[in-house]
């Protein structure tokens, strides 16, 4: 495996270990931008009932209890109104134009009770992102790709609790280069 594959695993691994603190054992539970790999699903399917993986660049598939979706997370998700006890979506706000569209999309397909789980790259976390893929370190993104939206905490909570979640968390990770948060649905 070359070098850069072996950080960006690594990278995705500390966000995940950091998003499992708060991750609930529960029945259902959505990825929006899993990505072709649906990595993170591939680690916790074994701690829910059913669990689906949504992005464009996904392959279709189904295996067990895990299902993969072509699908975009910025239009209307394929989840009827309350059916969702847990989402995430991991690093995938700071590529979308308007982010908390899809919070509110979030809102409507969790159940009561139903938790959001969403990290972020820091402004600062975009800086050395794009510092890392100019030299060659990464490839997971292209040029320009992350919206810069001086993502903090602060900013974070606000969508969600503008998209109608109790905020239950948020804070900064990895050095401060990274934001989670996590939402409850009232």
């Amino acid at each position: 495996m070359i070098l850069n594959d072996s950080l960006e695993l690594f990278v995705h691994g500390l966000r995940y270990k950091e998003v499992l603190r708060h991750f609930r054992h529960s029945g259902t539970l959505a990825d929006l931008g899993s990505g072709d790999q649906p990595r993170f699903l591939h680690r916790v399917r074994g701690q829910v009932e059913r669990c689906w993986g949504l992005d464009p660049a996904a392959m279709p598939s189904e295996d067990g209890n895990m299902t993969v979706l072509r699908s975009d997370i910025t239009k209307r998700l394929p989840f009827d109104d309350n059916a969702l006890d847990q989402m995430t979506i991991l690093a995938v706000l700071e590529h979308i134009d308007e982010p908390w569209t899809v919070l509110e999309e979030c809102r409507r397909c969790l159940k009561p009770g139903g938790r959001l789980i969403a990290t972020t790259p820091s402004r600062l976390g975009i800086l050395v992102h794009e510092l890392m893929r100019r030299v060659g370190l990464l490839r997971d993104v292209h040029e320009d790709e992350h919206r810069d939206f001086a993502m903090s905490p602060e900013v974070l909570s606000a969508w969600l609790s503008q998209a109608g979640f109790r905020v239950e968390t948020s804070y900064r990770f990895e050095l401060g280069l990274n934001v989670i948060a996590v939402g409850v649905k009232p």
